[in-house]
């Protein structure tokens, strides 16, 4: 369907200002409209399937793909878990929804999910086109930290066994450290210490801390104990 003037107008100022995704205030003020305009406006194009709503007062265009439109529905935020690991490659399963990591709680918006994580986990990512997206060693860190949003650990144990030639483990274990989560570093340790350098194991054997870790945290307690990294093996 021919968009009108005014529609091609307001196409063409939200795709100039980058705004994937918008709300009414946004196209008021771009094209100085009120209130009652920019609503009719509105839904002149959603009826055209120019654009369509994402949640309460958002909307993106009908074109944009659903991880762009994922990471500029809520800021900050960046496409990690097992959506970052369908996207390398990894995983053959496809989530219904995309996994996303955020400082700033979010509900749930047009089937993106926001895990929301202290300020001082939130690095690792990489723009790629348009999108924002963890890079491979924090994708799979973010996995094995939040297991619940990568499938659990068999799935992200397959995942890891793909990714090891592409993964830099120096960046790897740096990043282990640095997120300060013992039950991390525990589990990274016990999937990748067969590819890990004696200088690196020490380096996490030193912070494995006392007492017993699920390995995943999705399943009930085994008893299954591994006593060089502290975990109860419950798969």
């Amino acid at each position: 369907m021919q968009m009108s003037k005014l529609e091609s107008k307001t196409y063409e100022k939200l795709r100039d200002n980058k705004l994937i995704v918008f709300r009414l205030k946004d196209v008021s003020l771009l094209l100085h409209l009120d209130k009652t305009s920019t609503y009719n406006l509105i839904k002149a194009m959603k009826k055209k399937a120019i654009i369509k709503k994402i949640s309460g007062s958002s909307y993106a265009f009908s074109d944009a793909d659903d991880l762009v439109i994922a990471c500029n529905a809520h800021f900050p935020s960046y496409i990690s878990f097992w959506t970052a690991l369908s996207y390398y490659h990894w995983s053959d399963q496809l989530p219904k929804k995309i996994y996303l990591c955020t400082t700033k709680y979010s509900k749930e918006i047009n089937r993106s999910y926001y895990a929301t994580i202290r300020k001082n986990r939130f690095f690792g990512y990489t723009q790629i086109g348009e999108i924002v997206i963890a890079e491979k060693e924090k994708a799979i860190i973010d996995s094995l930290f939040l297991p619940r949003y990568a499938g659990g650990i068999a799935e992200i144990q397959k995942c890891v066994n793909i990714s090891l030639p592409q993964l830099d483990m120096e960046k790897l274990i740096r990043y282990t450290l640095q997120m300060e989560n013992k039950a991390l570093l525990r589990r990274i340790g016990f999937l990748i210490e067969k590819h890990l350098s004696e200088s690196l194991l020490r380096k996490m054997k030193q912070q494995i801390g006392k007492g017993y870790e699920l390995l995943d945290p999705t399943l009930p307690k085994k008893n299954n104990y591994n006593k060089e990294w502290l975990l109860d093996v419950n798969l």
